[in-house]
């Protein structure tokens, strides 16, 4: 039981730090200061070509005014530029400029050295105990309460 409570502690200090983390805006090198939904936002336009504000809404799972708000002020800050199709005058899309992209792949390397990191863990343990440490992560995600 005391094993439990300490399991249950951790996994709410973890989510604490990361909540936390993504509050902060952060420069990834370029000098750009930015908040967890701006990057986010890049990413998805990055990874998902032609991409258009209800398209990034769903992939973010944000509101359409959410995105709207976040694209333009990624417009001011000159990382993303809008355009519209000549086949879709309707709809406006989104890409990132050379700078948004350098900064989508400073992005990138933030992430890789934290997995590596998680990779090293793993690559130290059983296939066991990677297992158990599956099974509760998709255990807590399934039973985590939404409301």
């Amino acid at each position: 039981m005391k094993e439990e409570m300490e399991i249950i502690e951790k996994a709410e200090r973890l989510l604490n730090i990361m909540n936390q983390g993504n509050k902060k805006p952060r420069d990834y090198g370029t000098g750009d200061v930015l908040y967890h939904s701006e990057i986010h936002t890049i990413e998805a336009i990055y990874n998902h070509k032609n991409v258009n504000a209800s398209e990034i809404s769903s992939i973010l799972g944000i509101t359409n005014g959410a995105v709207s708000q976040v694209t333009n002020k990624l417009i001011k800050k000159g990382l993303i530029e809008q355009y519209q199709s000549p086949d879709n005058k309707k709809d406006v899309f989104y890409k990132l400029t050379e700078h948004g992209q350098k900064v989508n792949a400073l992005h990138n390397e933030y992430h890789k050295k934290l997995y590596n990191k998680i990779h090293q863990y793993f690559s130290a343990s059983s296939e066991n105990d990677i297992k158990v440490i599956n099974n509760f992560l998709d255990w807590t995600i399934e039973n985590w309460p939404t409301k």
